[in-house]
């Protein structure tokens, strides 16, 4: 078992994650491990991932760069929503996030580009893209 099958499991086990969010992060390890080993077919064009990227610059010159593989995305936003409210506090506010929205843009294959862009009022912008 690989460290993040490990990790995975360990999360699980804490209660962290659910049984059934394990498992889906589990099973977009494995298609990367497998697709490793198989040669390429004879003519088939170049498959393109997309990565969700956070980028954070804060006031004080600190950068944040952060790229995750579509797969974890999803999971991601089913954690958001159990939570019950989707928001990202911007200079003392509640600011809404659309999770449907953010859900219909990251399944179109087409789309690349800003989901979200926020700054703020010291300076810092957070930005959530899809490359």
């Amino acid at each position: 078992m690989s460290q993040e099958h490990e990790k995975i499991e360990r999360m699980a086990q804490q209660g962290k994650l659910s049984r059934a969010e394990a498992d889906e992060l589990i099973a977009t390890l494995e298609p990367q491990d497998s697709g490793r080993s198989r040669p390429p077919i004879q003519g088939a064009q170049p498959r393109t991932r997309r990565t969700f990227r956070i980028h954070v610059d804060e006031a004080n010159g600190e950068h944040v760069d952060l790229g995750f593989p579509m797969a974890l995305v999803g999971v991601g936003l089913n954690i958001l929503a159990r939570r019950g409210k989707a928001t990202i506090d911007v200079d003392g506010k509640e600011v809404p996030i659309d999770i449907e929205e953010i859900r219909r843009l990251i399944s179109d294959p087409a789309f690349v580009g800003e989901l979200m862009n926020v700054h703020t009022g010291d300076g810092a912008s957070v930005v959530l893209s899809i490359e």
